[in-house]
């Protein structure tokens, strides 16, 4: 009797279905989208990429950069202020102008110029690189008003640090262009009041200092 219930038991627990299998099907199904959608990032990337290189590559003409904050911060400010160099890079020579030279036209074409020299000399692609990246920053700082303040500013002070030397002092740039405002005339007419007044009382002095004298 008792062998008839282990085996009722156990006919009863053998049938049990096996676990439903949902969850495995939906682990592969996320895998599945998941590595499509890997692959189309990945296309898009390459697809995006190649027409901005034929893009760069046909351009005829050299583009200037873009302004970008290159020198000016809180510890440059400090050295210059105390008349040490802020960078050991020579921008205006890297440029070929003089620190007179304030016109943007001519600092954009001296970069241009450069930029083509470079190029045209067949150096190695880093070398290339290292080179256009030096003319771009020194671009930067000389074509920025600010930033090629502070630059002449620490030449400056690096040139006789015994001597302080104020940033304005150092720019020479032309902050008025064009005719100047057509002044008002001056009024004349009071100013000759007041002389005549002063060299009748001249005179008057001397005569009464005549008469004195004589009634003496």
């Amino acid at each position: 009797m008792a062998v008839s219930t282990s085996a009722a038991a156990t006919i009863s627990i053998t049938p049990r279905p096996p676990p439903p299998k949902p969850n495995t099907y939906t682990f592969s199904t996320s895998f599945t989208l998941c590595k499509p959608s890997r692959t189309f990032i990945s296309i898009a990337r390459n697809s995006g990429d190649v027409p901005a290189e034929t893009a760069t590559a046909g351009e005829s003409g050299i583009e200037v950069p873009e302004a970008e904050q290159t020198l000016i911060s809180g510890l440059n400010v400090e050295r210059a202020m105390r008349g040490l160099p802020i960078t050991d890079k020579d921008y205006y020579g890297l440029l070929g102008l003089n620190m007179s030279v304030r016109s943007k036209e001519v600092i954009a074409g001296a970069y241009r110029t450069k930029v083509e020299d470079v190029l045209s000399q067949g150096l190695e692609e880093e070398e290339v690189s290292k080179k256009l990246e030096l003319l771009k920053e020194a671009y930067r700082v000389i074509s920025s008003a600010q930033e090629r303040r502070l630059y002449d500013w620490s030449l400056k002070r690096n040139e006789n640090p015994e001597i302080y030397t104020w940033p304005f002092e150092v720019d020479d740039t032309i902050t008025s262009q064009g005719d100047p405002p057509p002044q008002e005339p001056e009024d004349f007419g009071p100013t000759r009041m007041v002389g005549y007044g002063f060299l009748a009382w001249v005179i008057f002095s001397f005569i009464m200092s005549i008469v004195l004298n004589t009634l003496n």
